[in-house]
């Protein structure tokens, strides 16, 4: 029997394989951030040639910051609540009810030093009663906030009747849409730097990685002695300061409270954050997309004015893009369930 001979010394073949993107940048352009800039730069060209140099006067771009920044502190708030897998529904007619409570002090002459924290208290104690209902009288999140959406709404009218408040300092105009820090308004600073803190709180934070943990396994969390009702309220009553500084930046750009104030605000706000890629069974998400999902809905409202479409349009493509982007979270976890 012949005994094989040893390719001792011999090289292996050589093996031949096409060029493949690094992995970090394959990982980079999968990221929902990614798309995300994309269609911001799309929807930029877009309204640019549409509505000619419109969109790129100083007058404009203010307001679109500034708009933005009104929406941006509430959704970096609604982005922790979601994260833990819950969400409110009532956030449109929790900033309604701060604005004319604090609307109201404005009248009676109160000074502002003190009427200014008062928006962000009365936020934080409206989102803690929310969260009371929901994790002591076990109602479900939405089921809870649909619900106190009407009755804060009824609370705007209880203390406005068919009044309109106007009397508001001019120094909140001044201060949160004339004045700058570079080319920014104040608002804009604050909305960055809210966003910022929470960002980090998240990242870096014992507290922040929990919030994750317990919207992936709540009873997980539990077990391994994560205070998950502590914090689950917490994200609530934190979601409601954020409603409240809102309102108080609201009022800088326009400076009346009406019933009506804040109807279909939370439409807005849902939509930066799952446009953002936070998904609503909690768990994934981040600061960052929330961020990004901000400038997508700030652009298309701004969109709408300049090229004179009419306004419900506006509420329309909002729902479009939760559809789109709650379909888009739920096939990206169903390949990872088959992958």
């Amino acid at each position: 029997m012949k005994t094989p001979a040893l390719n001792i010394g011999r090289a292996a073949p050589a093996l031949h394989h096409p060029p493949r993107v690094p992995i970090a940048w394959r990982a980079l352009l999968a990221r929902r951030e990614t798309a995300l800039l994309g269609v911001i730069v799309l929807v930029v060209a877009a309204v640019s040639l549409g509505a000619h140099a419109g969109f790129w006067t100083r007058v404009n771009l203010d307001g679109l910051m500034v708009t933005s920044a009104i929406t941006a502190v509430p959704a970096a708030g609604m982005t922790l609540v979601i994260l833990t897998g819950g969400i409110d529904a009532s956030v449109g007619s929790m900033l309604g009810l701060v604005s004319a409570i604090g609307g109201s002090l404005f009248v009676a002459g109160w000074p502002v030093a003190v009427v200014v924290p008062v928006f962000v208290l009365a936020g934080a104690a409206l989102g803690w009663i929310n969260g009371l209902i929901i994790l002591c009288g076990r109602v479900p999140p939405i089921v809870c906030t649909l619900g106190t959406l009407s009755i804060f709404r009824m609370g705007v009218f209880l203390i406005m009747g068919s009044a309109w408040i106007t009397a508001l300092p001019p120094g909140l105009t001044r201060f949160f849409v004339a004045d700058h820090l570079g080319p920014l308004p104040g608002a804009a600073v604050i909305a960055l730097a809210v966003m910022a803190v929470l960002a980090a709180f998240l990242r870096v934070h014992r507290t922040g990685r929990r919030l994750f943990a317990i919207g992936n396994n709540e009873e997980a969390a539990r077990l391994v002695g994560i205070p998950v009702r502590r914090l689950r309220w917490a994200t609530y009553a934190l979601l409601g300061a954020c409603v409240g500084l809102g309102a108080l930046m609201r009022l800088g750009q326009s400076p009346i409270v009406q019933t009506t104030t804040g109807g279909g605000f939370e439409l807005g706000v849902i939509a930066a954050v799952v446009l953002g890629g936070t998904e609503l069974s909690g768990g994934r998400g981040g600061m960052v997309g929330t961020f990004l999902g901000t400038l997508v809905v700030g652009l298309i409202g701004d969109a709408i004015v300049l090229m004179h479409i009419q306004p419900f349009w506006s509420g329309v493509v909002l729902g479009v893009v939760i559809l789109a982007s709650v379909g888009l979270n739920e096939g990206r976890r169903a390949r990872q369930v088959v992958s």
